[in-house]
């Protein structure tokens, strides 16, 4: 019933937003037996939503059509980490009028997750006591409409008239997963929502972040597999993801909608299938999850990881990746004046500047280089000038330094464009994770 949740700070206080999956649940609500509350009862006890603040609004395909307000009767104070206030007012209790005379409602208690049924006279006894009451606040034609309907055949009646919003693509997203797989990934985005979300779905926001939706199939389920298996390590190590790179890129469906304009049906539905076909596969050597680093293009040959983080890992392998080579990203030209390259290295350059001793590896990345007299790393060489690459020229100019590279990003793993070129010659995710990552295993959820 519930797709996903999140809670947002507005106003100097947290929201809970329930998205409700309107294509799917509320289509088959008598189908399954179960009324709009009882779902909504079954998810606040399955789910264990650490949520303080006064308000809930429920969202709908995207349209808001309810709002529960708490009150103040027998509130408590609570202390939220990380929420940037110290204390928090709300109310324990919150009861829902199901919109009829005769129906009952539904009392909620917030201190310990238990919700039961209670009639309309129990209701206005509560509610009577206090002028700022419990209140069920739906938009206008919501009330107008449906003063004498339940909810639930308001839902039924009006399947059809609310398919042109954000989720117009998403008509059966997540029933599987919402019925097989209880994972859920919590992500500090950084506009400072917390998103609470099922796995599966959230895959397919990373999938679309990562990776360019034009990729071949068989490339995207290759990086689904491998965003899975780092999400379900993070997890298992208490790891804080975000929707960055320190992480892992996240997208939502409007941010989606954005970066692929007219072609966002045709992507996202791409998206879903390779994280769909793929469902539950992870990757583990002897046992354990990976770590499932990748990156964008090769050099022609992926790195080892030692060279990079210092730890000789067996299945982070140097191996050749010919695909990469004259792809959009293979070589990039910089420049920098002799008086950003001073600043940067802390010292005085200038065009009689002394470049030598230069060390490369086999994937041909430069292990060590000394400037004035002055060793470094490749990768710190990278890191201070923001390259591409490791693998990298310098030539001496007039004006100062200029950075030839080839390939981007750490080399480590599996290469993205690398993985398109594999996939486009034939291979599929299997041949491509096992080509990258080297005597591994690709395991399947129960």
């Amino acid at each position: 019933m519930i797709q996903n949740y999140i809670i947002k700070h507005e106003n100097d206080e947290d929201v809970l937003y329930l998205y409700l999956d309107y294509n799917y649940e509320f289509a088959n609500f008598n189908k399954n037996g179960k009324s709009f509350f009882n779902q909504l009862k079954d998810f606040l006890n399955n789910k264990a939503i650490k949520f303080k603040g006064k308000k809930i609004v429920l969202i709908v395909s995207g349209i808001t059509v309810g709002t529960i307000f708490l009150n103040n009767i027998n509130s408590k104070s609570y202390k939220i980490p990380d929420s940037g206030h110290n204390n928090i007012t709300y109310v324990s209790e919150v009861i829902l009028n199901d919109f009829t005379e005769d129906e009952k409602g539904l009392k909620i208690n917030l201190d310990d997750n238990t919700l039961k049924i209670v009639d309309n006279e129990e209701i206005k006894n509560t509610t009577s006591n206090s002028n700022d009451d419990i209140l069920i606040k739906s938009n206008d034609t919501f009330i107008e409409e449906n003063s004498k309907k339940d909810f639930d055949n308001y839902i039924e009646e009006n399947n059809q008239k609310n398919n042109d919003n954000v989720y117009e693509n998403n008509s059966n997203n997540n029933i599987e997963n919402e019925e097989n797989s209880q994972t859920i990934v919590t992500v500090y985005r950084s506009n400072g929502d917390v998103l609470n979300i099922n796995l599966e779905e959230y895959l397919i926001g990373v999938v679309a972040g990562e990776m360019p939706a034009s990729f071949n199939i068989e490339a995207l389920k290759a990086q689904a597999i491998l965003a899975r298996t780092y999400t379900l390590k993070s997890i298992k190590n208490n790891k804080r993801l975000t929707d960055t790179v320190s992480t892992q890129v996240y997208i939502d469906n409007i941010q989606m909608k954005s970066k692929w304009g007219n072609d966002y049906s045709k992507y996202y539905n791409k998206i879903k299938d390779a994280v769909d076909s793929t469902k539950g596969m992870y990757i583990t050597y002897n046992g354990d999850y990976i770590d499932a680093v990748y990156f964008s293009t090769s050099n022609g040959y992926t790195e080892d990881s030692k060279y990079v983080w210092g730890n000789d890992i067996p299945y982070l392998k140097s191996v050749e990746s010919k695909w990469d080579i004259g792809t959009r990203n293979y070589t990039k030209v910089i420049s920098k004046t002799y008086n950003e390259v001073s600043s940067i290295l802390k010292e005085e350059i200038n065009k009689d500047v002394i470049i030598e001793n230069i060390e490369r590896n086999n994937s041909n990345r430069v292990i060590s280089i000394t400037i004035n007299g002055k060793k470094y790393t490749g990768v710190q060489i990278r890191t201070l000038f923001n390259l591409n690459s490791a693998d990298f020229d310098i030539d001496i100019t007039d004006n100062g330094l200029s950075f030839t590279t080839r390939g981007y990003g750490h080399g480590v793993g599996m290469s993205q464009y690398g993985a398109n070129g594999m996939a486009n010659a034939g291979y599929n995710y299997n041949d491509i994770i096992n080509y990258y990552y080297q005597n591994v295993t690709i395991e399947k959820q129960s």
